[in-house]
C-alpha cells in the first residue's frame, strides 16, 4: 500500500490553488445571464445548458473545497462537465483536485472483539487486528475479516481527509455447528440435552423429527428419542463450530437399519449380482430384505463414498452407521479472490472465491486455483481429520505497477485496451514484459515498458508533450500564444481575441498603434499589414508543424463575421454608447460570445476580406441597416463590428459595415482578427 510520491504539498496551498483557478475560470461563465439579441443572427443550434444547476455545483464544489472535501469537490465538477463539457471553471480545477488525490493519503483504525482477527483488504495487504493501517488513498475500500471459530465479516469504509478513521469496535460472532434429529419413520418425540458442569445435563430443546438445531454452542450433547411401543433411544453427540452432526434412530421391525454422520447420506445396494439400486437416504429402515450378504454403498455430495458388505439374518435386525471422518479446511491465496476446483467442480458453494472455508473428508487432495489476472495454481494437500482447522495456501506469483504522468488524467492502455486514468495503480499484475500506451487529449501518446518481476513493483512516470497541431471541433493555442475557438458552421477556428500588440510585434517585429499596450488591440494598421501579417503567421506555423494540411491563417471574411459574431450585444462590447471612452481596452475584458469569442464588437473596427460591392449592399439591406451606395466601385474594403470611440446605435449595428481604403494607416479605431480556414486556394473553392 505504500507508494513512491513527490513531496507533499501543504493542504492550505491545495485549497489557494483551487480557489484562484475557481476565480480564474468563473468570468467564462458570465455571458450565460444576456439577453437575447433583438435580430438574431443565424447560428449553429447548440445544446441548452442547465446554467442554474451549473452555478449551484460549483457554489458546492468550492465549499467542499473551503472544507477540505476532496472527493466531493471533484464528483460535484465532474457533474459540471457532464452538464457542460467545456465549462471553464471545472476544467481548470479538476487537475488541480486529482493532483491533491493523489498526493493525498489517510488510515483506519481497525479493532475486534476478540482481537487476532485477520484483516484483509482488497486490493492487497493482510492484517492482524487491532492495527491501524496507513498510506491508503481517499475514497472507498472494502475489508474483510476472519477469525478460526468465529463468522466472516465484510466492511466498506471510505476514507475522505488526510487524518485516522476511527472505526467502531467490530464484535465478531462466534460460529456454531448444526444437529440434525432424524428418524424412521418420522414424528419421534425427542429432547436435546447439553452436558454442563460436573456431568449435569440442560435442557436445550423438545420436538419431533426430523427436526435441523441450528446455531448450538459447541460442546457435548445427549439426544433422547421415543416412539410408543419402543424403549427410549439414547445417543451422544459432539457439535463443533462449523460442522453438521447427526443422530438418527430407527423404530422399525425387520432387515437393517442404516445410519450416518452426516444424514441424508443416499444408500446404494447391491444383492448377489442384480445391478445397484438406490434405496434411500438415511436414517433408512430396509425391511424383508432377502438373508445373506448385501453391499451397501453410501454417497454424501462429492464425498468418496462408503462401502461395506452386510449379513442378513432371518428375523434380526441390525443397525449399521456410516461416518465420514473430515475436517474444516480454509482456503487462502495471495492475492485474495481466487476461485477454488476440486476435479473440475467449483467449491465454496459455487459462488465464494478465498478466502473461505467449508468442511471435507480425510483424505488425499489436489485442488487448482483459478485467478482472473495470474491464471491457475494447484496444491495438493492431505485433510488431516484429528489436525482440526487445515490450510490449503495458493501462492501467485504476481507483482504491482504504478503510472503517473504530468498533466494527469492520460487514458492507459494496455494491448490498445484501455484500463484506466492516470494516476493508476495496478495492485495485482502478473509478471513478465510489460508495456502501456499513455494518451490525452491535444498532447503525444507516450509508451512505457519494463520488466515486473515476482514479489516487485514497478513505478512508471512521464511527463507528455503538448501538441498545438489543431484538432477539429476543439480549441487550441497556436505557436504564438493566441486562443483559436472552433465554429462547426464554419468549419474552421476564429480567434478568440482581436490581434494584440505584443503579437503582432512578436511576428512583425513592429507596433503602429495609436495607444501602445501589450494586451490592447493592434490599431492604426492597414489592410495589407493585415493580411501580411496573416501569411507571416502561416508560414511561422507550418514550420513548426502546427497546421493541419490544407489550412491557413487570414483575415474573416464578410459573411464569416456575420457568423461568429453571434449573440453579442452592446452591453457586452467596448464602446462610447453607455459612457464616453478615452482609447482601445485590453481584449477580452467583458464577457465573451457563446462561441468563446470575445469584442467581437467593439474594441476596434476588424478588417474583412470583402470589397464593399453591391453584393455587400445587397446584405446590408437585407439584414434592415443603412448602406452608403456611393462606397460601391470605390476600391474599400469593409470594416466590421464598431469601435471603442463609436457612440450612436447606426454605427454599432451588427448589420451596419464600415468601409475605408486598404492602404489606410491613420485609423486608431481599427484592428483586426485572424481566422484559420481551408486553403481555397488548395481546395479549389
Amino acid at each position: 500500500m505504500i507508494k513512491h510520491r513527490p513531496p507533499r504539498i501543504p493542504a492550505w496551498v491545495w485549497v489557494v490553488m483551487i480557489l484562484v483557478a475557481l476565480s480564474i475560470g468563473a468570468g467564462v461563465g458570465l455571458w450565460m445571464g444576456q439577453e437575447p439579441a433583438a435580430e438574431p443572427v443565424v447560428v449553429a443550434p447548440a445544446a441548452a445548458v442547465d446554467r442554474e444547476a451549473v452555478t449551484r455545483k460549483i457554489d458546492e464544489a468550492r465549499a467542499a473545497v473551503n472544507e477540505g472535501d476532496w472527493l466531493e469537490a471533484r464528483r460535484l465538477f465532474e457533474e459540471v462537465r457532464q452538464i457542460e463539457p467545456d465549462n471553464a471553471v471545472a476544467m481548470a480545477s479538476l487537475p488541480l483536485i486529482d493532483r491533491r488525490l493523489d498526493e493525498a493519503l489517510g488510515s483506519v483504525r481497525i479493532v475486534t472483539k476478540p482481537a487476532g482477527a485477520s484483516v484483509v483488504i482488497e486490493g492487497g495487504g493482510k492484517f492482524e487486528s487491532p492495527v491501524t493501517i496507513q498510506n491508503l488513498p481517499l475514497g472507498k475500500h472494502r475489508i474483510s475479516i476472519l477469525k478460526n471459530g468465529f463468522e466472516r465479516v465484510e466492511k466498506e469504509f471510505e476514507l475522505r481527509e488526510e487524518a485516522t478513521l476511527e472505526m467502531a469496535t467490530i464484535n465478531l460472532s462466534k460460529t456454531a455447528g448444526n444437529l440434525e434429529v432424524v428418524s424412521e419413520p418420522k414424528g419421534a418425540e425427542f429432547k436435546l440435552l447439553k452436558t454442563i458442569e460436573n456431568n449435569q445435563k440442560k435442557l436445550v430443546e423438545i420436538g419431533s423429527t426430523p427436526a435441523l438445531i441450528e446455531k448450538l454452542d459447541p460442546g457435548d450433547y445427549e439426544v433422547l428419542m421415543a416412539v410408543e411401543g419402543w424403549p427410549q433411544y439414547s445417543e451422544r453427540v459432539r457439535v463443533e463450530n462449523n460442522r453438521n452432526s447427526s443422530v438418527s434412530a430407527v423404530f422399525a421391525k425387520g432387515g437393517i437399519q442404516v445410519k450416518s454422520d452426516p444424514s441424508s447420506a443416499e444408500v446404494w445396494i447391491q444383492t448377489g449380482d442384480e445391478a445397484q439400486k438406490k434405496a434411500g437416504t438415511t436414517p433408512l429402515n430396509l425391511e424383508e430384505l432377502p438373508v445373506g450378504q448385501h453391499r451397501l454403498e453410501l454417497r454424501y455430495k462429492d464425498w468418496d463414498p462408503i462401502s461395506r458388505s452386510v449379513e442378513v439374518n432371518l428375523g434380526v435386525t441390525e443397525v449399521f452407521e456410516f461416518s465420514w471422518e473430515r475436517s474444516l479446511v480454509s482456503f487462502e491465496s495471495a492475492p485474495p479472490g481466487a476461485v477454488v476446483f476440486l476435479k473440475n467442480k467449483r467449491l465454496g458453494n459455487g459462488r465464494e472465491v478465498t478466502p473461505f472455508q467449508m468442511e471435507l473428508p480425510e483424505g488425499d487432495y489436489l485442488f487448482t486455483a483459478q485467478h482472473d489476472m495470474l491464471g491457475r495454481k494447484q496444491v495438493g494437500k492431505y485433510i488431516d481429520a484429528e489436525a482440526g482447522t487445515n490450510a490449503v495456501n495458493f501462492a501467485f506469483d504476481y507483482g504491482s505497477v504504478t503510472l503517473t504522468s504530468e498533466p494527469t488524467g492520460a487514458a492507459v492502455l494496455s494491448a490498445g485496451v484501455p484500463i484506466g486514468k492516470t494516476p493508476l495503480t495496478l495492485p495485482v499484475v502478473p509478471p513478465g514484459a510489460l508495456a502501456y500506451e499513455l494518451r490525452k487529449d491535444q498532447y503525444r501518446s507516450s509508451e512505457v515498458s519494463g520488466n515486473l518481476e515476482a514479489g516487485g513493483a514497478l513505478s512508471f512516470s512521464t511527463t507528455l508533450t503538448y501538441d498545438s497541431t489543431p484538432v477539429a471541433s476543439r480549441n487550441f493555442t497556436n505557436g504564438l500564444g493566441q486562443q483559436f475557438v472552433w465554429v462547426g458552421q464554419l468549419g474552421g477556428w476564429v480567434a478568440a481575441h482581436e490581434t494584440t500588440q505584443k503579437d503582432y510585434e512578436r511576428l512583425t517585429g513592429s507596433n503602429p498603434s495609436y495607444f501602445p499596450a501589450p494586451n490592447h488591440p493592434v490599431d492604426s494598421v492597414n489592410w495589407y499589414e493585415a493580411a501580411k501579417f496573416c501569411e507571416g503567421l502561416t508560414v511561422q506555423e507550418q514550420s513548426l508543424g502546427n497546421l493541419p494540411p490544407g489550412f491557413r491563417y487570414r483575415l474573416p471574411t464578410d459573411q464569416e463575421w456575420s457568423i461568429y459574431v453571434g449573440n453579442q450585444k452592446l452591453d457586452g462590447a467596448i464602446s462610447s454608447l453607455f459612457d464616453r471612452k478615452k482609447s482601445t481596452a485590453p481584449v477580452g475584458s467583458l464577457a465573451p460570445n457563446e462561441y468563446g469569442i470575445y469584442d467581437a464588437r467593439g474594441n476596434v473596427w476588424e478588417w474583412v476580406n470583402d470589397w464593399y460591392s453591391q453584393t455587400i449592399l445587397n446584405r446590408i439591406r437585407k439584414e434592415g441597416a443603412t448602406p452608403v451606395p456611393e462606397w460601391v466601385g470605390t476600391d474599400r474594403k469593409v470594416l466590421r463590428g464598431g469601435a471603442w470611440n463609436r457612440s450612436s446605435q447606426f454605427d454599432l449595428e451588427v448589420a451596419n459595415r464600415m468601409a475605408a481604403r486598404p492602404s489606410a494607416e491613420d485609423r486608431y479605431d481599427v484592428g483586426f482578427r485572424v481566422v484559420l480556414m481551408p486553403d481555397e486556394r488548395s481546395t479549389g473553392r
